[in-house]
């Protein structure tokens, strides 16, 4: 799971300080075995431009879960709780 942020991006913090919080969300993580990055675009990265460029997107926030195979799955840009685990759910 990617987190394309910037420090900047109010709906990024907002996001952080609730959905990607959330303890019920964060076992879930952990009892997938998903690895959490974040992409930090705060000062535009060129590296990280090139990978929001490589999933169809060209700013922040955006939320994509990589599964073992096949294409990313984007997520919406204001995130909720029930949006991630059913994303989850669907790997």
């Amino acid at each position: 799971f990617v987190d394309y942020t910037a420090a900047w991006c109010v709906t990024c913090q907002y996001n952080k300080g609730t959905t990607l919080s959330d303890a019920r969300l964060l076992d879930r993580f952990a009892a997938k075995g998903v690895v959490l990055l974040r992409a930090d675009w705060t000062r535009r990265d060129p590296a990280v431009s090139a990978a929001l460029a490589a999933i169809g997107r060209n700013g922040v926030p955006t939320y994509a879960l990589y599964p073992s195979r096949g294409q990313p799955r984007l997520l919406p840009e204001i995130l909720n709780v029930d949006k991630v685990l059913g994303a989850l759910d669907s790997l």
